[in-house]
Protein backbone atom coordinates (compact mmCIF):
# COMPACT_ATOMS: atom_id res chain seq x y z
CA UNK A 1 0.00 0.00 0.00
CA UNK A 2 1.15 3.36 -1.18
CA UNK A 3 -0.65 5.77 1.69
CA UNK A 4 -0.16 10.33 -0.09
CA UNK A 5 -1.90 13.09 1.77
CA UNK A 6 -2.49 15.94 -0.42
CA UNK A 7 -3.73 19.27 -0.10
CA UNK A 8 -4.18 21.55 -3.36
CA UNK A 9 -2.45 19.26 -5.84
CA UNK A 10 -4.84 18.77 -8.68
CA UNK A 11 -2.11 19.75 -11.06
CA UNK A 12 0.67 17.43 -9.44
CA UNK A 13 -0.01 14.36 -10.87
CA UNK A 14 3.21 13.52 -12.05
CA UNK A 15 4.39 11.72 -8.73
CA UNK A 16 0.94 9.64 -8.81
CA UNK A 17 1.78 8.65 -12.49
CA UNK A 18 5.63 7.66 -11.57
CA UNK A 19 4.13 5.91 -8.50
CA UNK A 20 1.44 3.91 -10.39
CA UNK A 21 4.16 2.86 -12.50
CA UNK A 22 6.90 2.43 -10.42
CA UNK A 23 5.63 1.02 -6.88
CA UNK A 24 4.86 -2.70 -8.06
CA UNK A 25 1.75 -4.59 -6.89
CA UNK A 26 0.21 -2.32 -4.71
CA UNK A 27 -3.23 -0.05 -3.49
CA UNK A 28 -2.27 3.85 -3.84
CA UNK A 29 -4.51 5.75 -1.25
CA UNK A 30 -4.78 9.26 -2.03
CA UNK A 31 -5.53 11.21 1.42
CA UNK A 32 -6.97 14.51 0.22
CA UNK A 33 -7.12 16.61 3.18
CA UNK A 34 -10.10 19.30 2.92
CA UNK A 35 -9.03 20.66 -0.57
CA UNK A 36 -10.84 22.62 -2.49
CA UNK A 37 -9.86 22.46 -6.13
CA UNK A 38 -11.75 19.29 -6.77
CA UNK A 39 -9.07 16.74 -5.68
CA UNK A 40 -10.65 13.59 -4.74
CA UNK A 41 -13.14 14.00 -7.61
CA UNK A 42 -10.29 14.02 -9.85
CA UNK A 43 -8.18 11.54 -8.62
CA UNK A 44 -11.29 9.02 -8.82
CA UNK A 45 -12.23 9.92 -12.43
CA UNK A 46 -8.32 8.31 -12.96
CA UNK A 47 -8.32 10.70 -16.24
CA UNK A 48 -4.49 11.63 -14.99
CA UNK A 49 -3.52 7.69 -16.17
CA UNK A 50 -4.33 8.19 -19.37
CA UNK A 51 -1.30 9.73 -20.78
CA UNK A 52 0.74 7.50 -18.09
CA UNK A 53 1.96 6.14 -21.05
CA UNK A 54 4.28 9.08 -22.44
CA UNK A 55 5.74 10.10 -19.37
CA UNK A 56 9.07 10.21 -20.81
CA UNK A 57 10.92 10.67 -17.23
CA UNK A 58 9.95 6.87 -16.45
CA UNK A 59 12.50 4.18 -18.01
CA UNK A 60 10.55 1.44 -19.04
CA UNK A 61 13.30 -1.05 -18.32
CA UNK A 62 13.17 -0.18 -14.48
CA UNK A 63 9.77 -0.88 -14.33
CA UNK A 64 9.85 -4.26 -12.94
CA UNK A 65 6.98 -4.08 -10.93
CA UNK A 66 3.40 -4.34 -12.08
CA UNK A 67 0.16 -2.76 -10.50
CA UNK A 68 -2.80 -4.63 -9.58
CA UNK A 69 -5.03 -2.98 -7.08
CA UNK A 70 -6.64 0.45 -7.29
CA UNK A 71 -6.46 3.94 -6.61
CA UNK A 72 -8.30 5.40 -4.52
CA UNK A 73 -9.07 8.69 -2.68
CA UNK A 74 -10.63 9.79 0.56
CA UNK A 75 -11.60 13.04 1.10
CA UNK A 76 -11.37 14.73 4.65
CA UNK A 77 -14.47 17.37 5.66
CA UNK A 78 -11.80 20.08 6.51
CA UNK A 79 -8.18 20.76 6.07
CA UNK A 80 -6.95 19.34 9.81
CA UNK A 81 -3.21 19.14 8.66
CA UNK A 82 -0.78 16.25 7.01
CA UNK A 83 -0.80 14.47 10.16
CA UNK A 84 -4.87 14.12 10.63
CA UNK A 85 -4.94 12.83 6.95
CA UNK A 86 -2.09 10.35 7.18
CA UNK A 87 -3.65 9.08 10.77
CA UNK A 88 -6.97 8.46 8.72
CA UNK A 89 -5.55 6.74 6.34
CA UNK A 90 -3.55 4.40 8.32
CA UNK A 91 -7.06 3.44 10.47
CA UNK A 92 -8.58 3.08 6.54
CA UNK A 93 -5.43 -0.23 5.99
CA UNK A 94 -6.66 -1.54 9.00
CA UNK A 95 -9.74 -4.07 7.84
CA UNK A 96 -8.43 -4.31 3.98
CA UNK A 97 -5.01 -5.79 5.06
CA UNK A 98 -6.87 -8.25 7.33
CA UNK A 99 -8.93 -9.47 5.19
CA UNK A 100 -6.49 -10.03 2.38
CA UNK A 101 -4.56 -11.86 5.15
CA UNK A 102 -7.25 -14.50 5.74
CA UNK A 103 -7.96 -15.77 2.96
CA UNK A 104 -4.43 -16.97 2.23
CA UNK A 105 -3.22 -20.60 4.25
CA UNK A 106 0.66 -18.89 4.74
CA UNK A 107 1.01 -15.20 6.50
CA UNK A 108 1.14 -12.32 4.11
CA UNK A 109 3.14 -9.57 5.49
CA UNK A 110 1.52 -6.27 4.47
CA UNK A 111 3.84 -2.70 4.36
CA UNK A 112 3.11 0.92 3.62
CA UNK A 113 4.82 3.81 2.49
CA UNK A 114 4.06 7.24 2.95
CA UNK A 115 4.71 9.32 0.65
CA UNK A 116 4.15 13.55 -0.22
CA UNK A 117 2.31 13.68 -2.72
CA UNK A 118 4.26 16.50 -4.64
CA UNK A 119 6.61 13.56 -5.89
CA UNK A 120 9.96 15.16 -3.86
CA UNK A 121 11.26 11.74 -2.90
CA UNK A 122 12.43 9.45 -5.80
CA UNK A 123 10.22 6.39 -5.52
CA UNK A 124 13.00 3.90 -7.45
CA UNK A 125 14.84 4.24 -3.70
CA UNK A 126 11.55 1.51 -2.58
CA UNK A 127 13.36 -1.51 -3.19
CA UNK A 128 16.09 -0.50 -1.12
CA UNK A 129 13.71 0.82 1.67
CA UNK A 130 12.03 -2.62 1.85
CA UNK A 131 15.27 -4.17 1.95
CA UNK A 132 15.97 -2.59 4.71
CA UNK A 133 13.09 -3.10 6.39
CA UNK A 134 13.52 -6.47 6.30
CA UNK A 135 17.12 -6.72 7.74
CA UNK A 136 15.45 -4.99 10.56
CA UNK A 137 12.67 -7.29 10.99
CA UNK A 138 15.31 -10.44 10.73
CA UNK A 139 17.49 -8.22 13.09
CA UNK A 140 14.75 -7.57 15.89
CA UNK A 141 13.38 -11.25 15.57
CA UNK A 142 16.98 -12.50 16.87
CA UNK A 143 17.73 -10.51 19.82
CA UNK A 144 15.69 -12.75 22.52
CA UNK A 145 12.70 -15.30 22.58
CA UNK A 146 10.67 -13.22 23.99
CA UNK A 147 11.11 -10.43 21.01
CA UNK A 148 10.79 -13.04 18.73
CA UNK A 149 7.95 -14.06 19.13
CA UNK A 150 6.28 -10.08 19.99
CA UNK A 151 8.02 -9.67 16.51
CA UNK A 152 6.80 -12.54 14.50
CA UNK A 153 3.15 -11.76 16.47
CA UNK A 154 3.07 -7.99 15.29
CA UNK A 155 5.55 -7.31 13.08
CA UNK A 156 6.08 -3.85 14.53
CA UNK A 157 8.99 -1.76 12.60
CA UNK A 158 9.68 1.23 10.42
CA UNK A 159 12.01 2.81 8.22
CA UNK A 160 12.61 6.55 7.91
CA UNK A 161 13.84 7.96 4.62
CA UNK A 162 17.16 10.41 4.65
CA UNK A 163 16.67 12.72 2.40
CA UNK A 164 19.99 13.34 0.39
CA UNK A 165 19.92 15.81 -1.89
CA UNK A 166 22.15 16.04 -5.32
CA UNK A 167 24.63 18.73 -5.28
CA UNK A 168 23.69 22.58 -5.13
CA UNK A 169 20.71 21.52 -5.09
CA UNK A 170 19.52 22.52 -1.15
CA UNK A 171 19.23 26.15 -0.48
CA UNK A 172 21.51 27.49 2.54
CA UNK A 173 19.16 28.83 4.29
CA UNK A 174 16.97 25.11 4.05
CA UNK A 175 20.41 23.51 5.32
CA UNK A 176 20.50 25.72 8.06
CA UNK A 177 17.00 25.49 9.08
CA UNK A 178 17.09 21.73 8.74
CA UNK A 179 20.50 21.77 11.04
CA UNK A 180 18.95 23.99 13.72
CA UNK A 181 15.68 22.08 14.08
CA UNK A 182 17.06 18.63 14.45
CA UNK A 183 19.65 19.66 17.22
CA UNK A 184 16.91 21.46 18.93
CA UNK A 185 14.46 18.02 18.38
CA UNK A 186 17.35 16.28 19.66
CA UNK A 187 18.30 18.18 23.29
CA UNK A 188 14.52 18.03 23.54
CA UNK A 189 14.56 14.18 23.25
CA UNK A 190 17.90 13.50 25.33
CA UNK A 191 18.14 10.12 27.43
CA UNK A 192 14.36 9.36 26.27
CA UNK A 193 15.05 6.37 23.93
CA UNK A 194 13.94 2.98 25.61
CA UNK A 195 15.68 1.30 22.30
CA UNK A 196 19.16 -0.36 22.65
CA UNK A 197 19.22 0.59 18.97
CA UNK A 198 19.17 4.12 19.15
CA UNK A 199 21.25 6.46 19.98
CA UNK A 200 20.10 7.81 23.62
CA UNK A 201 19.93 11.52 22.74
CA UNK A 202 17.79 11.04 19.51
CA UNK A 203 14.73 9.39 18.20
CA UNK A 204 16.15 7.01 16.44
CA UNK A 205 16.76 8.81 12.78
CA UNK A 206 19.24 11.70 11.46
CA UNK A 207 16.18 13.27 9.50
CA UNK A 208 12.75 13.04 11.63
CA UNK A 209 11.17 15.20 9.16
CA UNK A 210 11.35 13.41 5.95
CA UNK A 211 8.48 12.79 4.13
CA UNK A 212 8.92 8.99 3.09
CA UNK A 213 8.92 6.24 5.72
CA UNK A 214 7.73 2.73 5.23
CA UNK A 215 6.42 0.40 7.68
CA UNK A 216 4.54 -2.97 8.61
CA UNK A 217 0.65 -1.68 8.28
CA UNK A 218 0.43 -3.31 12.02
CA UNK A 219 3.20 -0.42 12.84
CA UNK A 220 1.23 2.27 11.05
CA UNK A 221 -1.94 1.64 13.34
CA UNK A 222 -0.56 1.73 16.33
CA UNK A 223 1.67 4.84 15.68
CA UNK A 224 -0.44 6.88 13.50
CA UNK A 225 -4.03 6.49 15.92
CA UNK A 226 -4.99 9.53 17.56
CA UNK A 227 -1.67 11.85 16.73
CA UNK A 228 -2.01 14.62 18.99
CA UNK A 229 -0.12 16.83 16.57
CA UNK A 230 -1.99 17.43 13.72
CA UNK A 231 -0.14 19.24 11.25
CA UNK A 232 3.88 19.30 10.27
CA UNK A 233 5.52 18.37 13.18
CA UNK A 234 3.53 15.32 13.51
CA UNK A 235 6.27 13.05 12.70
CA UNK A 236 8.73 13.64 15.73
CA UNK A 237 5.01 12.73 17.71
CA UNK A 238 5.41 9.30 15.50
CA UNK A 239 8.71 8.80 16.22
CA UNK A 240 9.11 9.53 19.91
CA UNK A 241 5.86 6.87 20.43
CA UNK A 242 8.30 4.50 18.09
CA UNK A 243 11.68 4.74 19.90
CA UNK A 244 10.23 6.00 23.23
CA UNK A 245 6.87 4.12 24.00
CA UNK A 246 7.09 1.13 21.97
CA UNK A 247 8.61 -1.22 23.54
CA UNK A 248 8.63 -3.72 20.34
CA UNK A 249 9.13 -1.06 17.84
CA UNK A 250 12.26 -1.22 15.78
CA UNK A 251 13.38 1.97 13.97
CA UNK A 252 15.87 2.24 10.96
CA UNK A 253 16.53 5.26 8.19
CA UNK A 254 17.06 4.42 4.61
CA UNK A 255 19.05 6.60 2.27
CA UNK A 256 16.65 8.30 -0.27
CA UNK A 257 16.85 11.10 -3.50
CA UNK A 258 15.44 14.22 -2.94
CA UNK A 259 14.99 17.34 -4.43
CA UNK A 260 12.60 20.12 -3.15
CA UNK A 261 9.82 20.80 -5.50
CA UNK A 262 8.70 23.80 -6.72
CA UNK A 263 5.25 25.12 -4.51
CA UNK A 264 5.59 24.13 -1.00
CA UNK A 265 2.68 24.04 1.06
CA UNK A 266 4.63 24.64 4.35
CA UNK A 267 6.79 27.64 3.21
CA UNK A 268 7.24 30.30 0.26
CA UNK A 269 9.92 32.93 1.72
CA UNK A 270 12.79 32.55 4.25
CA UNK A 271 10.65 34.66 6.48
CA UNK A 272 7.49 31.71 6.82
CA UNK A 273 10.55 29.46 7.18
CA UNK A 274 11.65 31.12 10.59
CA UNK A 275 8.36 31.07 11.73
CA UNK A 276 7.35 27.66 10.67
CA UNK A 277 10.50 26.22 12.32
CA UNK A 278 9.18 27.93 15.55
CA UNK A 279 5.88 27.36 15.51
CA UNK A 280 6.73 23.12 15.12
CA UNK A 281 9.64 23.45 18.09
CA UNK A 282 6.70 25.01 19.96
CA UNK A 283 4.20 22.04 19.25
CA UNK A 284 7.35 19.45 19.78
CA UNK A 285 8.30 21.36 23.62
CA UNK A 286 4.76 20.60 24.34
CA UNK A 287 4.45 17.65 23.22
CA UNK A 288 7.27 16.58 25.27
CA UNK A 289 6.36 17.94 28.32
CA UNK A 290 2.76 16.51 28.16
CA UNK A 291 4.05 13.07 27.02
CA UNK A 292 6.20 13.23 30.18
CA UNK A 293 3.27 14.83 32.66
CA UNK A 294 1.23 11.79 31.88
CA UNK A 295 -1.68 14.14 30.26
CA UNK A 296 -0.81 12.38 26.85
CA UNK A 297 -0.51 8.59 26.59
CA UNK A 298 -0.64 5.92 24.13
CA UNK A 299 -3.41 3.33 24.95
CA UNK A 300 -1.97 0.31 26.85
CA UNK A 301 -2.43 -2.28 24.06
CA UNK A 302 -0.63 0.12 21.58
CA UNK A 303 2.60 0.43 23.84
CA UNK A 304 3.09 -3.23 24.97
Amino acid sequence: MKHQPVYQHVTTTSSLKQSVRSTGKCSILVIDDGSTDGMCRYIQEKTWLDDQSSNDDLNEQDNCWKVEEQVSCISLPTNEGKGAAISRGMMELQCSAEERNEHGNTRTRSIVLVADADGSGDIACLDDMIHSLECLLESSSTTTAAAAAAANENDLAIIVGKRQYPQSKKSPLRSLLSWGFRTCVSTLFIGTSTASSNNANTLGVTDTQCGFKLMTTQTGKVLYRQLNLKRWSHDVEVLYRASCMCRNVSVGECNVNWVDKDGSKLVSSGKDAFVMSAVMLGEIGKMRLLYALGRWNMSPRESE
